[in-house]
């Protein structure tokens, strides 16, 4: 009787065995496809892990690069830089509401890697098209006065913000064209950015196009911008590390 007891107890001090054995391994499987990822947009912010970058526009909408927002009243406080607050009037989204033809409008994308650990970032810039016509800033009538599918904001690379464009080719959306951007600080090659490290505005201002004839929907957007991050820690390349923030069904 004894001895078929601790037969019994020796098997069930086996299952305990094999049981927290399975939990481990699980909990191990877990880690590997845990990597730390993070996703930005101006409608959706989602965040895993510990990495934590900041998409950020100052003459946009007043925001600085620790996610609080500048108002003018900051500017009559000493420590307050011209930099850091503008009158509500001079921002990119104030003036966006009373758009014209050919108006430029101050637009400012940057980011902040707040986060302790290295990773790669991306962004992408998604701008809206539309049968338009256009004219030149002479008022030539471009393509014969046709109209013809148009960006409907145009902007330029802002060179100091070590950003390259991935491909030469846009990817078309609906009604807009995205391109996409990574960072490799003034190389050719996609590197991670450094834990603490601010990426300068990918652009300093945007142009409507001058339109002079066709139609604009009313649900046409404006140019949108946001990006994603994954840390670089663990990856051989940063197609591999793509790859796996691909894998987890990241958007």
């Amino acid at each position: 009787m004894n001895e078929n007891m601790e037969k019994k107890q020796k098997w069930k001090n086996k299952l305990k065995v094999m049981a927290a054995t399975a939990l481990i391994v699980m909990l191990s499987l877990g880690g590997t496809l845990a990597y730390m990822t993070d996703y930005e947009a101006a409608e959706n912010r989602f965040t895993v892990g510990s990495v934590d970058f900041n998409l950020y526009e100052r003459n946009w909408d007043g925001e600085r690069p620790d996610g609080t927002y500048a108002t003018s009243s900051d500017a009559s406080s000493s420590n307050a830089s011209s930099s850091d607050a503008s009158p509500s009037d001079a921002l990119g989204i104030e003036q966006a509401r009373h758009m014209y033809a050919g108006m430029e409008i101050p637009k400012d994308p940057a980011i902040k890697n707040n986060s302790k650990n290295d990773a790669y970032v991306r962004m992408t810039v998604k701008v809206p098209v539309a049968e338009i016509v256009t004219a030149a800033e002479d008022g030539t009538l471009n393509a014969g006065g046709q109209a013809v599918e148009t960006q409907l904001f145009t902007y330029q690379l802002n060179p100091e913000s070590g950003m390259r464009r991935l491909s030469g080719t846009p990817v078309r959306e609906g009604d807009c064209y995205v391109y996409e951007y990574i960072y490799t600080g003034g190389g050719w090659d996609e590197i991670p950015v450094p834990a603490g490290h601010d990426i300068p505005p990918l652009f300093h201002t945007v142009t409507f196009a001058n339109i002079v004839g066709g139609e604009l929907s009313e649900s046409t957007e404006f140019i949108h911008v946001d990006f994603k991050a994954i840390q670089s820690g663990g990856f051989a390349s940063p197609e591999e590390a793509w790859a796996a923030y691909e894998n987890q069904g990241q958007p």
